[in-house]
């Protein structure tokens, strides 16, 4: 590139007790320019960004940070935001009980004598609104609007105070498909006027959409960086793994059996609009030694039927449920536990993981009662089971005692499957399994599933993420508005069809010769 580099950094190291997270990492960011960053967890990423935002201060790593060619020495967020280095975390933090308006000027309210000029600040805020083309009302508390209207609020607020470099951090982790390309869109507004962004994702196809260049991290170092549209998503995936990875699904060889689960009639209705029915009347079988995904849209009600079957949602629900030919009911996720069926939440940090406990402790959580005799626990036979799991599902770990928050996003979602195998479950229900989580840890996900359906586990996989439902299914239940519309067999599935069916429904298949373009 000709132009200079708005931002450099040059041999970023930093550390944690037993852990080099960034090693001798040296890039640099030019003006206009979207520049991702991918790599597996634990890469160095979300450290290489808070270092440059002023979450790390300068005096607890070494190396240089350049902005404009004036050396930087940030010892807080705000002296980095004084600078034009704007970070815009995975979880937003905003006062969200002040308007929309008081977000967008905060540190900035017009005042006379120490008195807000309310009616100037709501005036700014419009300016910055429309400036935006941002579809909120600034009087409107920011704790009543939706998480993809934060993120552009954040990033409106950020242009305002004169952003220099933006620093995003999976911002597209929690939205939709229709909210992520309105990100995408001021994304792109914002290269138009000047300004770096550096892009964490780890969805592939996003940063082959949106970046510019791309940098490709792993175990804390840089391991190349080329021009957007030089590097494949194989190259990409090689270089976040160390070796080529041809094969990110398991061969489909699996041979089901007899029937583990049949639900009938599963209904649910809306716990604020008890008459509405977000699920209606849906039947299906799962069978042991079978992968049987639920796709659908948000809205579509796949989460909602699986805490139907566990006896977890808020609502009302009503259904008929066999495991094995007998009637059963659970009226809480530790009673289908007990009826050896497991569920892996959609939210893995508020309801999967127990991240004040140890590794171990999380993994054998579930299986105290097989555990223990007469309320006494047989330690050596937990540790048996712990190191087992450990290795059988290779998560990467220091010991047994290590704390599971320190662990990467993919190592602890292995934590949670391991804690439902050790559990005993025979059933297994995983929502949105390899959610957050990088290429690596997903094809080992991918293994895992394979492997428990082989040793006769039932595994109900739902899941947003159309090629891996396609790449890991034996069959394929497509979901819109609460109902079934479609089912297939894995091997039949086509992504054009399934994405028809979930957007339109069951009236006609999708035909090549429609003017629907699905496969871009």
């Amino acid at each position: 590139m000709n132009e200079n580099p708005i931002l450099s950094f040059r041999n970023l190291t930093k550390s944690f007790p037993g852990v080099l997270a960034v090693d001798n990492a040296s890039l640099d960011i030019y003006p206009g320019t979207i520049h991702a960053i991918v790599g597996g967890n634990g890469a160095g990423k979300s450290t290489i960004m808070k270092m440059l935002a002023g979450v790390y201060p300068v005096d607890s790593y070494s190396g240089n940070i350049t902005l404009s060619d004036q050396k930087c020495r940030f010892k807080t967020i705000l002296d980095a935001e004084k600078h034009g280095i704007v970070l815009i975390p995975q979880e937003l933090n905003m006062a969200n009980d002040l308007s929309v308006a008081e977000n967008l000027v905060l540190d900035k309210y017009p005042s006379k004598f120490g008195i807000v000029n309310r009616f100037k600040m709501f005036e700014m805020a419009q300016k910055i609104i429309d400036d935006f083309d941002l579809n909120v009302h600034p009087n409107k508390k920011v704790g009543e609007i939706g998480i993809a209207q934060k993120q552009l609020i954040v990033i409106a607020r950020a242009m305002y105070n004169d952003v220099k470099v933006l620093l995003l951090d999976e911002p597209s982790a929690t939205l939709s498909n229709s909210e992520c390309e309105l990100l995408f869109k001021k994304v792109a507004l914002l290269r138009e006027r000047g300004i770096a962004c550096i892009y964490i994702s780890h969805k592939l196809e996003e940063v082959k959409q949106i970046s510019d260049i791309v940098t490709v991290m792993r175990d804390g170092r840089i391991v190349g960086t080329e021009s957007n549209a030089e590097i494949s998503e194989h190259r990409i995936v090689s270089l976040m793994v160390g070796r080529e990875m041809n094969e990110v699904y398991p061969t489909r060889d699996r041979k089901p059996g007899k029937t583990a689960l049949s639900v009938k009639n599963i209904t649910v209705y809306d716990p604020l609009v008890p008459k509405r029915k977000i699920v209606d009347r849906i039947s299906f079988d799962l069978r042991e030694g079978e992968i049987l995904s639920v796709y659908g849209l948000v809205g579509a009600g796949r989460s909602e039927s699986a805490l139907a079957i566990l006896g977890a949602y808020a609502g009302s629900v009503e259904c008929e449920i066999e495991t094995y030919g007998e009637s059963v009911a659970f009226y809480s996720p530790n009673e289908a536990i007990k009826g050896h069926v497991g569920y892996l939440p959609e939210d893995r940090k508020r309801q999967g993981v127990i991240d004040c406990l140890s590794v171990g402790e999380n993994i054998s959580a579930s299986a105290l009662s097989k555990l223990s005799t007469f309320g006494i626990m047989d330690k050596s036979t937990e540790q048996e089971l712990i190191d087992s799991m450990i290795e059988s599902l290779s998560i990467k770990t220091n010991s047994a005692q290590t704390m599971l928050n320190t662990l990467s996003g993919g190592n602890q979602q292995k934590c949670v499957l391991a804690r439902l195998i050790a559990s005993d479950s025979k059933i297994i229900i995983l929502d949105e399994a390899t959610q957050g989580v990088d290429v690596e840890a997903k094809a080992q996900i991918y293994a895992i599933m394979d492997t428990l359906a082989k040793n006769g586990k039932a595994i109900l996989f739902i899941s947003s993420d159309i090629s891996e439902v396609i790449g890991i299914s034996d069959r394929i239940i497509v979901m819109k508005s609460g109902k079934i519309v479609s089912e297939t067999r894995g091997e039949d599935a086509k992504r054009a069809n399934i994405l028809w069916e979930a957007t339109v429904g069951s009236e006609g298949k999708y035909h090549e010769s429609k003017e629907h373009n699905f496969e871009n």
